[in-house]
């Protein structure tokens, strides 16, 4: 080939080039350009799943296409675990709020205890508890639920007493009641009074010891003297030196 048909083999390959990228153009951004890599950004990382064989590795779920870009690449293992440490916090977040709906159910919630055996009207601590939900507990958690009891009379029931109950106390009857399946939680109070009172009956008396008196040092003193054998040879002692002296009156 000589210089003139090397000239145009160098023409034609260019020509077809241009030709290809400006056909190439109606499609994606021209290549480096700011929308490119915007375009670029959003391939998702890992690794490719291609078709060897008539078979697809990896066999489960994998993106396909361009692998992503080696500065992409470094940005998503830069910032690991994001983005799917959000959905994790999103789960984490919902686990608990759904808990501290369930905490806030059961503390607004009327028991059997709350009401009468025979007329399942609300008693004193019934009154006190609905009057805590309506005007004390959260806005969000100021509904009143209902032990059913253990038919659907008596849960029916139960809900026109503690409607007469929002009348009567004058708090807000337009306050949802719902009946829900619950049981007592805890011990009875019978059985806590009456733990609290053998306590109480078994508690000794408080007693004051009082320090620096003369009765109580001279005891002290006594006691420490003849736990170290002092007491008994200042005895020996004295009795030698009266022997003595009695000795030397006789003489």
């Amino acid at each position: 080939m000589g210089r003139r048909g090397w000239r145009r083999w160098v023409v034609t390959c260019l020509a077809a080039h241009g030709l290809a990228g400006t056909a190439g153009w109606a499609q994606e951004p021209t290549k480096y350009s700011q929308e490119w890599w915007a375009w670029r950004a959003q391939d998702p990382p890992g690794a490719r799943q291609v078709e060897k064989k008539g078979k697809l590795w990896p066999p489960f779920p994998r993106p396909q296409g361009e692998p992503q870009r080696w500065e992409h690449q470094y940005h998503h293992a830069h910032y690991w675990p994001y983005p799917y440490s959000c959905q994790d916090q999103a789960y984490v977040r919902g686990v608990i709020d759904q808990q501290a709906g369930n905490g806030w159910i059961a503390a607004t919630t009327l028991l059997d205890y709350h009401f009468q055996d025979d007329t399942q009207e609300l008693n004193s601590a019934g009154r006190r508890q609905l009057q805590w939900i309506l005007t004390q507990a959260p806005l969000a958690y100021r509904g009143v639920y209902v032990a059913q009891g253990t038919s659907p009379q008596i849960g029916q029931l139960r809900i026109a007493k503690v409607r007469e109950a929002l009348d009567e106390l004058g708090l807000d009857a337009s306050a949802p009641v719902v009946l829900r399946p619950a049981s007592p939680y805890g011990r009875p109070a019978e059985e806590i009074d009456f733990l609290r009172r053998l306590e109480l009956q078994s508690t000794p008396r408080p007693r004051l010891f009082v320090v620096g008196t003369g009765t109580r040092g001279a005891s002290n003193n006594a006691g420490l003297m003849n736990a170290s054998g002092l007491g008994s040879a200042s005895a020996g002692g004295g009795g030698n030196t009266s022997g003595g002296n009695s000795g030397g009156t006789t003489r």
